[in-house]
């Protein structure tokens, strides 16, 4: 058959109007499993928000005496514990202290004597060989050495000596034992030393005895 343009087919909605034209989707239909039931109109929506909230505001039990009394034993125990061990390691730092201490004075007491033993060696040489019939010149010679060695070894452990021959008379430093006339010293001035003093870290450990001139 040959075609033609003009040809109109009696099943097309276009030129048949006794066909219906489907015009709107199709609509699906939704099938649900077996369960629980869609909530109704006659359901309220916000029952569930409403059984929340009465759950939040439900006082809840309270706690049994008995269970409180044994919290605060507990807590009081841990305390206790806590304190004794504190105690405890407070009194091991101090012994360790004391300890440590002691034994540093023991080293410091046992460096002095050894750095003053050569001075009784220096003392006893000096005692043998004035036995020989040594003059008194070179016996006062080697106690002389001996003294200043004896007093470097002393500034070594912060001891300095006081001998103010001369100097203005100082009651913190000084020890007046009495007054003389010294034409060749000024008034309030030391004239003469009896004993000289120490100082130990500028510290006076023992004041010079002195006369004062007029």
């Amino acid at each position: 058959m040959a075609y033609d343009p003009y040809f109109r087919s009696a099943l097309d909605p276009r030129y048949n109007p006794t066909i219906i034209q489907r015009r709107k989707p199709v609509k699906r239909i939704q099938v649900r499993r077996a369960g629980k039931a869609r909530p109704t109109s006659s359901q309220p929506v916000e029952e569930p928000q409403k059984k929340m909230t009465e759950t939040q505001t439900k006082p809840q039990q309270p706690i049994a005496t008995d269970e409180i009394e044994l919290q605060k034993e507990a807590h009081e125990i841990d305390w206790q514990a806590q304190y004794a061990r504190l105690q405890a390691d407070l009194e091991n730092t101090k012994k360790r202290i004391e300890k440590r201490y002691a034994q540093r004075h023991e080293d410091h007491r046992a460096r002095m004597i050894l750095d003053l033993l050569p001075l009784a060696d220096h003392l006893e040489a000096a005692l043998a060989h004035s036995t020989e019939g040594q003059d008194v010149a070179a016996l006062r010679q080697g106690v002389e050495l001996t003294l200043k060695a004896f007093l470097d070894t002393l500034s070594k452990y912060g001891v300095q000596v006081i001998d103010p021959a001369g100097e203005a008379f100082n009651p913190e430093l000084h020890e007046a034992v009495g007054v003389i006339d010294d034409p060749d010293t000024p008034s309030g001035h030391v004239a003469k030393v009896l004993q000289r003093g120490y100082t130990l870290d500028g510290r006076v450990i023992r004041p010079a005895r002195v006369l004062v001139a007029r």
